[in-house]
């Protein structure tokens, strides 16, 4: 019986070294005003969405709640708006069970899923699933103009 190997990747190469730690997540019973001012307090668009005990259990993105927006472009009241952002929870407009990597995961790996899947973000989990960091398209845009510094004949 043979067992596919994972190919080996370089260590600078390994999420671990371009991951965003800690990352910044969501409770997935929060309502999603708190999602909304956390990526605003933040700057970020996407946050992974957890348990008490940390544990990955989906991802939220400004997209998932962007409706507000459009409420409000429809002439809703800014204070109707407002109250579905406390009633709704965050569990309600996730995406479950998100793709996720690991801190071992080679940022190739990782460009590709992101690239397949048409998303701009992963999780990075440890071995009980817990969220760790996050690595996102302008990580790896990061990483790939160190690699181009580095070596200039690319």
């Amino acid at each position: 019986m043979t067992t596919k190997s994972k190919p080996v990747v370089p260590a600078e190469q390994e999420i671990r070294y371009w991951m965003r730690t800690p990352a910044i997540t969501v409770n997935l019973a929060a309502p999603l005003s708190e999602a909304l001012a956390l990526m605003r307090e933040h700057d970020i668009r996407r946050l992974p969405v957890v348990v008490d005990t940390g544990e990955l259990r989906g991802i939220i993105t400004q997209g998932d709640i962007r409706g507000a927006d459009v409420m409000r472009v429809a002439g809703l009241d800014p204070v109707d708006i407002a109250q579905a952002l406390r009633n709704v929870k965050v569990y309600e407009v996730m995406t479950e069970n998100p793709i996720a990597v690991t801190p071992e995961t080679g940022l190739r790996e990782a460009a590709l899923l992101m690239i397949e899947n048409k998303i701009g973000g992963l999780p990075v989990i440890d071995e009980h699933k817990r969220v760790i960091g996050i690595i996102t398209e302008s990580d790896l845009f990061e990483a790939l103009v160190q690699q181009l510094e580095s070596h200039p004949h690319f």
